[in-house]
This record gives structure tokens, C-alpha cells and sequence, in this order.
């Protein structure tokens, strides 16, 4: 059974600072997310999420957010036996004939990619494949969902032009 997005490496930033050395994903208990978790919830396939938050704009997004994609590669090669990075269709039923977590990586805001596309080929080639366009912060070409509930000014109407070339990508 495919699982939805999982927030474990954020987890694993602010509670280990991302050193998997001190971290037992088998007998975690500190998270909502640990192996046997996982086993016995017959996860086969999971988006990790790599999250930085929205005080990163304009700021290091793209670095942490590349932290946040060597965090997941790094529990894939550590925990072998469980979890196996993929990043397509195939590699997703090989994963699944071989009893392992298909691990597929999400990133949660566009501002992660610093308004860049280069940027985001650049995650691709690591593994990303999908991306929010926002989270909870508008970035220079597309507000996020709190416009819409009054809490933040629009920015973009929704996509600017930007947004929607973009979108091709």
C-alpha cells in the first residue's frame, strides 16, 4: 500500500540534526514514522518530504532543502533492507516484488527552488518528483493556500506569468 507524503526528515533535522548515526529508524519511537511502523501499516511505497520553512526564502531554501534530499538518500543506504530510493514506475514494482519501501522524494513549497528552474532539474536529477508549488508562503510567482483563507495578501492572483511557464517544467 502506496503512503502519502511522510514529514520523518524534518523530523530527523530538528531532533538529530540530520546525523543518522544517532537514530535507530527501528526503534524510534519519538515520531509517528519507524520501520516496524511501517511494516506493520504495509507501507510499499512512500513520498518522503523534504520541507525547509518558509523563513528560508530569499535566504539558504535551496541548501536546506538539498540537506533535506541527502537525509532520505542517506536512510535509503542505510537501511537497505527496508527502504529503496526510487524514482519511476519500474523502480517502483521492483521495490514492491522485493518487500521494500518504494522511497520517492516531495518537495513542500516552490520557494525551496528559489525561483529558479535550473534548480529544479537540478532536484530532479536527485530523485524529487513532485514539488508543491507553495506551502504556507507565497513565492514571486504563486500564492500560497492562506490567501485564499484571508490570512496572507495576494501576491500573484493565484500563478503569475512566471507561474505558468513554469508549470511546463
Amino acid at each position: 500500500m502506496p503512503g502519502r507524503h511522510n514529514d520523518l526528515p524534518w523530523q530527523l533535522l530538528l531532533r538529530y540534526h540530520n546525523q543518522l548515526s544517532k537514530v535507530d529508524l527501528y526503534n524510534l519511537s519519538e515520531t509517528q514514522t519507524n520501520i516496524p511502523k511501517l511494516r506493520t501499516g504495509l507501507v510499499g511505497g512512500q513520498f518522503w518530504s523534504a520541507y525547509t520553512p518558509c523563513d528560508t526564502q530569499y535566504k539558504d531554501a535551496v541548501r536546506q532543502t538539498l540537506e533535506q534530499i541527502d537525509v532520505i538518500h542517506r536512510m535509503c543506504h542505510k537501511y537497505p533492507e527496508t527502504f529503496q530510493c526510487v524514482g519511476s514506475t519500474k523502480e517502483i514494482n521492483a521495490s514492491f516484488k522485493n518487500g521494500k519501501v518504494a522511497s520517492l522524494i516531495g518537495v513542500e513549497g516552490g520557494h525551496s527552488i528559489d525561483s529558479n528552474m535550473a534548480t529544479l532539474r537540478l532536484f530532479y536529477q536527485l530523485g524529487v518528483r513532485y514539488m508543491t508549488l507553495t506551502h504556507s508562503c507565497n513565492t514571486p510567482w504563486a500564492d500560497n493556500w492562506l490567501v485564499d483563507m484571508g490570512d496572507d495578501p495576494a501576491q500573484s492572483n493565484g500563478l503569475s506569468t512566471y507561474g505558468k511557464v513554469s508549470m511546463c517544467h
